[in-house]
């Protein structure tokens, strides 16, 4: 039985149609994807392939409109309940289309919203690019960054560390979403026996969370509202 239902955008930054950003990112989706199955739950994929949409971007930069693909995209990553956002490494940093893409995103959107971190680099000396440039970045969207980020040279595609790590990183995801997700019938009923009773009716749906999500969305668009802090957001 499938006990929470959960939406996950993966943004992935690839410059080519074979990109080592494109593998990257399909090997965390499917690590999520396997995760939230041994859990009891359901993610439901929408992809984001930044590489499609380049001149949209360089366009809303530019008007600050955006074009109807783009604005597509943006609907979805709004209803994301959780992200897998993955760039290349060019010059120690991530590309300039994958900051264009999230400088072009309204604000309070990643609020709340755990998300995986990863990066593709020509080699290991750009590994730290995770903790140096996408935590920052993501942080001060108010995202929830899973501590594990996943970063891959070309050597990593060869052993299986690289799996192991994205295994990692979908564990403390899923987890986040079970307790978001599978756990919001305990906080909306204050009891154990409403949330069996629930299970045993339907299974649950990300609908009630989605509102708490949208709800702090909307609060850290507001600058006179105080916006949860990780701490806050990790206790649940």
């Amino acid at each position: 039985m499938t006990n929470w239902t959960a939406r996950l955008a993966v943004i992935s930054g690839g410059l080519s149609e074979e990109s080592s950003t494109h593998r990257l990112a399909q090997l965390l989706c499917d690590a999520v994807v396997e995760s939230a199955r041994e859990q009891g739950g359901e993610v439901v994929v929408q992809r984001i392939d930044l590489r499609a949409l380049a001149h949209d971007i360089t366009t809303a930069s530019l008007t600050r409109f955006a074009p109807p693909a783009l604005a597509d995209a943006y609907e979805v990553l709004g209803a994301a309940d959780a992200v897998v956002a993955v760039t290349p490494t060019y010059k120690a940093s991530f590309t300039g289309l994958f900051k264009s893409f999230w400088d072009a995103t309204a604000d309070g959107v990643l609020s709340g919203v755990p998300v995986i971190v990863g990066a593709t680099g020509g080699s290991t000396r750009h590994s730290l690019v995770t903790d140096t440039a996408l935590r920052p970045l993501f942080a001060y969207m108010k995202a929830l960054v899973m501590p594990t980020a996943v970063y891959a040279s070309p050597d990593d595609w060869a052993g299986r560390g690289l799996e192991a790590r994205a295994s990692e990183a979908a564990d403390e995801l899923t987890q986040q979403l079970e307790r978001g997700l599978g756990g919001a019938d305990v906080a909306v009923n204050g009891s154990s026996e409403a949330r069996s009773s629930k299970v045993e009716e339907a299974p649950r749906t990300s609908s009630k969370s989605f509102r708490t999500l949208a709800d702090t969305r909307n609060r850290a668009r507001d600058p006179f509202v105080a916006v949860p802090t990780m701490e806050e957001m990790l206790r649940g």
